[in-house]
């Protein structure tokens, strides 16, 4: 079966060159820098880990957290935060004035924190989970949407944290062999998608491939749609032998990155009609296999990776798809960016 190792193990491939554990407190960053007020709602929030030496890991490494805002096109730093987590992971809500990240708790596992960037004071929100691989904000009112796997479990889990009651509400509890890789929310919608699959489905692959030593052919994977209101879910999408990497959603598209094996290029990426299921391939340049994301208009897209055309710096990147222009966001000049997101939110003034 898939587990968590193999989770944690598919993370750390992105990680190198970026990745170490801190012995900082994840109830103490330091409260210095305080967030722009000319923030908009369109924008991005980028997690970027560095030494704290700008050496070594002696001295621990930093989460260093980033707004881009997409009206104005200006970069600010947020804050740091200590990475003591299995997985660096940060999203800023300004809606929120708050920034939510993984830390580690007291059961030698990573929960939810908050950091509120007005009173600079850190709370914790999750006192039973493992790991947390995605987080976001305001998919409902004061509703926090998580994939994250409980203590003593396998499967990574939809799940849904009231921040009004601290109630953590798992979707399809009781369901012990279905994982989940990735999450995305359309605002536009008010829907929310997850990248499913077997674990058991995963593990036989796993057997073929180490009995034939021949690349890993993925389970079958399966995007749902999810109200975040009702729970209700419906099956959008699914793809036989073939690995959905990560997905966008606006309005009535999907965009995906799959792979015909695991951990193996080449990367194909694919709109997909909400509605009807149907699938139209991209011939595109870049090489991203995670953070993809849709803009408002549905006519182009931001990633983290490398925009190809003979260029390997990775970066955060915008592609236009009519004019097939990218433009430069955030480049990897110092540390590792682990993960960015796009937002649409309200701000609080």
């Amino acid at each position: 079966m898939f587990s968590t190792f193999f989770l944690i193990a598919a993370f750390s491939l992105m990680l190198i060159s970026g990745c170490g554990s801190s012995e900082n407190s994840a109830a103490s960053p330091p409260p210095q820098i305080k967030p722009s007020a000319a923030q908009t709602h369109e924008y991005l929030s980028i997690t970027n880990t560095e030494y704290v030496n700008e050496t070594d890991q002696s001295d621990g490494m930093t989460m260093n957290v980033y707004t881009y805002d997409l009206q104005t096109k200006a970069l600010t730093k947020m804050t740091d935060l200590p990475y003591n987590s299995q997985y660096p992971l940060t999203v800023v809500s300004l809606a929120d004035n708050t920034t939510y990240y993984s830390g580690t708790g007291q059961n030698k596992g990573d929960e939810l924190f908050a950091y509120d960037m007005k009173t600079h004071q850190v709370k914790q929100l999750s006192s039973n989970l493992f790991a947390v691989n995605a987080i976001i904000p305001n998919v409902a009112e004061h509703t926090l949407m998580l994939a994250a796997v409980k203590q003593g479990e396998r499967p990574v889990k939809v799940m849904f944290l009231d921040q009004d009651t601290q109630e953590l509400t798992v979707l399809h509890e009781q369901d012990s062999d279905t994982t989940t890789w990735d999450i995305a929310y359309d605002p536009k919608a008010g829907k929310a998608y997850a990248i499913q699959y077997s674990e058991e489905e995963q593990y036989q692959q796993m057997e073929k491939s180490n009995q034939t030593q021949k690349p890993m052919v993925p389970p079958r994977h399966t995007i749902i749609e999810i109200d975040p209101e009702t729970k209700q879910t419906r099956k959008i999408f699914e793809l036989q032998d073939e690995q959905i990497l990560t997905l966008s959603a606006r309005g009535d598209q999907l965009l995906i990155a799959t792979a015909k094996y695991i951990n193996k290029r080449p990367i194909r990426y694919s709109l997909v009609d909400v509605k009807t299921g149907k699938r139209q391939e991209l011939k595109l340049p870049i090489k991203a296999s995670s953070e993809l994301f849709l803009n408002n208009e549905g006519d182009g897209f931001y990633f983290l990776g490398e925009k190809g055309n003979g260029s390997s710096e990775r970066g955060i990147y915008f592609y236009h798809m009519q004019s097939k222009k990218i433009e430069t966001i955030f480049l990897q000049n110092k540390g590792f960016i682990n993960n960015f997101m796009l937002l649409s939110e309200p701000v609080q003034k």
